[in-house]
Parts: C-alpha cells; sequence; structure tokens
C-alpha cells in the first residue's frame, strides 16, 4: 500500500475494530487516542502505532501531529470517529460551556486534528477522509443538539473541502446503531433522553450487534474506491444505501446529481 491509515479516536468501539480491518488490507495505522480503555489488543501489533491526543486540547493536537510526523508514515487514508452524546436534554436546560464543549468534539476538535496532520498526507495520491457521523442529520435529534449539529457540521465540511481542494476525497458516513459504549451516555442521562432512551433500552436489551464492523468499513471503502468525482463531498448512510455489490446503480445517480446525498434545502 502506497501509505498508512489514520483512526482518530482507535480506542473507540469502532476504531478499534476497524484497525485490524485495514491492517488486513495491508495498512500500517496510527491511531490517535485520548483514553486507554480498548488498547490491548492493538498494542501486540508492530504495524499499529498509538499516539496519544486529547482532540479538546488544541495543545495535544499539535503534539501528536509532530509525533505522527516523526513516524515517518505519510497517510492515505484518515478515519474519525470521534463523538459524544452529552450532555443530554434539552438545549436551554444544559449548562452552555459543556455543550459548546461537545459542539467542538464533534466537529472542530477533529477538523483541528485533519487540519494538522493535512500536510502529512501521502502527496502522490488523493487524501482520503471520513468523518463517521450519527442522527439528526435528516431531522431533528430531540435532546441531542450539540452531538447533531456537531455532526452536521462535519457533513457539510466534506462538502467544503470537496470544492475547495482536488486532492481530497472527504465523506461522511452515518453507521446507523451499533452496539458500542457511546450509549451509556444515553442510559445515564435518564429521562433528559427522552424517548430515545426507550429506544436505546431496547436496542441494548436486545443483545444484537446492529450494523457489523464489517459493513461500516465496506461502505467507506466502497466510497473511496467508487471515485471522488462520484462520492467526494456526500453523506452516507451504512444501512440504507445501496452500496452493497459494488453499488453501481447508486454511482451512477451520484455521477449524475450533484445535489443528492448532501446538505440541501428540500422541496425547491
Amino acid at each position: 500500500m502506497s501509505g498508512s491509515v489514520i483512526i482518530a479516536a482507535i480506542s473507540s468501539d469502532i476504531g478499534v475494530r476497524l484497525a485490524p480491518l485495514y491492517r488486513a488490507q495491508g495498512y500500517e495505522v496510527i491511531g490517535t487516542y485520548r483514553s486507554t480503555e480498548n488498547l490491548s489488543e492493538l498494542q501486540a501489533d508492530a504495524g499499529i502505532h498509538l499516539v496519544h491526543c486529547d482532540l479538546t486540547d488544541a495543545g495535544s493536537v499539535r503534539r501528536a501531529a509532530t509525533e505522527i510526523a516523526a513516524l515517518g508514515k505519510p497517510w492515505e487514508r484518515l478515519i474519525s470517529a470521534a463523538g459524544q452524546l452529552s450532555p443530554i436534554g434539552d438545549f436551554f436546560g444544559r449548562d452552555f460551556d459543556e455543550w459548546a464543549a461537545s459542539l467542538s468534539l464533534n466537529s472542530v476538535a477533529q477538523m483541528r486534528l485533519l487540519h494538522a496532520l493535512y500536510p502529512l498526507r501521502a502527496q502522490a495520491s488523493t487524501a482520503k477522509v471520513a468523518f463517521l457521523v450519527g442522527g439528526g442529520i435528516n431531522g431533528p435529534f430531540r435532546n441531542y443538539s450539540a452531538y447533531c449539529l456537531g455532526k452536521v457540521m462535519l457533513v457539510k465540511l466534506c462538502e467544503l473541502l470537496d470544492d475547495e481542494y482536488q486532492d481530497v476525497h472527504a465523506i461522511a458516513v452515518g453507521t446507523g446503531w451499533v452496539n458500542t459504549k457511546i450509549h451509556r451516555q444515553t442510559v445515564e442521562a435518564g429521562d433528559d433522553a427522552g424517548v430515545n432512551l426507550r429506544r436505546t433500552l431496547e436496542f441494548l436489551d436486545s443483545g444484537v450487534q446492529g450494523t457489523s464492523y464489517e459493513d461500516i468499513f465496506g461502505c467507506i471503502e466502497w466510497a473511496f474506491e467508487a471515485g471522488r468525482a462520484a462520492t467526494g463531498g456526500r453523506n452516507f448512510s451504512v444501512v440504507h444505501d445501496a452500496w452493497r455489490g459494488g453499488g453501481a446503480a447508486l454511482t451512477e445517480r451520484l455521477a449524475a446529481d450533484p445535489n443528492i446525498y448532501k446538505l440541501r434545502r428540500h422541496g425547491n
């Protein structure tokens, strides 16, 4: 392979599962982490390089970029699996500083990391960037405004990058329901989560995995392989979009219409 893969928030449940999938494709993986939870199973692989990075701290991001530069492994793909649901509850009932910090983690902090790492990309190829996004892209996500707005910002960033940089192939990928530890935040919020508390508890009690990590990986790689002209600057759903089996019909639709799978005023 021509470059490494950077996984931001590699210690997240999704990040830690994507790492071996990319290793199986022959990539070396550089993973940034704030928490050491989940890292033990990755530390034994010499092809996975773990770099501490607190996305909420600009200095920590700069230090992480310096450490990654010292590895001398230009990246070809950057997958950002960072995200935080809390604070959960109605907008005016939340502490605004906590709300703003969550908004930043779900958006600006990830943009800061990409900004710092852009010069370290593999120069001979198009830099491929995927942000994992979630609820609220197509409608309100009641009581999760900081999370929702942050992810919407990432979706729009992909379109802006696609417009400004011919050497960047940026996509947003909605994973759907995945049984990961992020749902603890909803359970801890209790009634402040509103109707989503019941939905979350039912999902967790069912014991199902939800979207598989293999499908998340597959959707990301399908979008990259389909080419920047078709998928660049777009927002995809692992669960609902027809990418499986090569996605030829979807690729054709995307190439024919520059406005679909993007944030747009509906019905005008």
